[in-house]
């Protein structure tokens, strides 16, 4: 699959470091959106990405990374069959295929794009891969839609310091009791707002995926996007101040400068490359 004649990497049109950025994610999600769909994996927008997409159908102004989720049985179908596809200029981030990845991490996994990096203003970068990403938060079905619970359990299974136990302990409570839970994932931080606990998703709101429209593209969104949105920020048309129109993250991204890590690309040897391939 040719996926540079695809899904053009368009990251030199944006007119600032940060819409160079989103660009840049904007196409990893685009490849990832077509890989579920080849493979018929399901996913959904979720965070300031799904906010982002009902709000102002496409990136917030100031979001320097992309969220989706998935259910556990197609997030282990996508790792199976859709990663193997990916282009070599995406990095599919987890414990196992990076050593230094933190087990407590928020996140489950991360396309990473190898040309560029995160520079962390506050705190000395990870030994980590630090390309720009795509967050892949996985939801369980085996929580209760009740803050203390979700939060408690959440806190109780980070000490497991392992995601595969993790999974298997949800996997054996969604088993032994089949009750109407909620899907929900490990990510607890309260964020632009998110209110602690309410990052979970009823069954009948995951019951119909529905495309909306973000930037040049439509992605998937639960067909219960409204639900979800006020509970975890209330009145979410509501723009925040000015003052705090900013990353939460506290990072600066760079779109042409890659990451201190073994799993990296330089974007002028790309162009040299590509100027190369045209001439001949």
């Amino acid at each position: 699959m040719d996926f540079d004649s695809l899904f053009i990497d368009e990251r030199e049109r944006g007119e600032t470091p940060m819409r160079q950025s989103q660009l840049v994610m904007l196409r990893m999600l685009k490849i990832f959106d077509y890989l579920c769909a080849k493979h018929k994996i399901e996913y959904f927008l979720v965070g300031g990405s799904l906010l982002g997409a009902i709000r102002h159908k496409g990136f917030i102004p100031w979001d320097d990374d992309l969220d989706v989720g998935m259910t556990r049985k197609n997030y282990e179908k996508f790792v199976k069959v859709a990663v193997p596809d990916l282009p070599n200029d995406i990095f599919f981030q987890t414990p196992e295929t990076d050593p230094h990845y933190s087990q407590k991490s928020n996140v489950d996994a991360r396309l990473r794009d190898k040309y560029s990096s995160y520079n962390h203003t506050e705190i000395e970068n990870n030994k980590w891969h630090e390309g720009l990403q795509v967050d892949i938060f996985v939801y369980d079905r085996a929580y209760l839609p009740h803050n203390f619970f979700i939060v408690s359990t959440n806190m109780i299974l980070k000490s497991l310091n392992d995601k595969k136990k993790r999974a298997k302990v949800l996997k054996t409570i969604a088993k032994l009791m089949p009750l109407g839970f909620v899907y929900a994932s490990n990510f607890l931080q309260s964020t632009w707002g998110l209110k602690l606990g309410t990052n979970f998703i009823k069954k009948k709101e995951l019951a119909k995926l529905v495309r909306v429209k973000f930037e040049d593209a439509e992605f998937l969104v639960p067909q219960g996007w409204d639900a979800c949105l006020k509970r975890q920020y209330g009145n979410y048309m509501h723009l925040p101040p000015e003052s705090k129109r900013t990353s939460h993250h506290k990072v600066i991204p760079q779109p042409f400068t890659p990451c201190n890590h073994s799993e990296v690309l330089y974007w002028n040897d790309r162009n040299k490359m590509h100027r190369q391939s045209v001439t001949e």
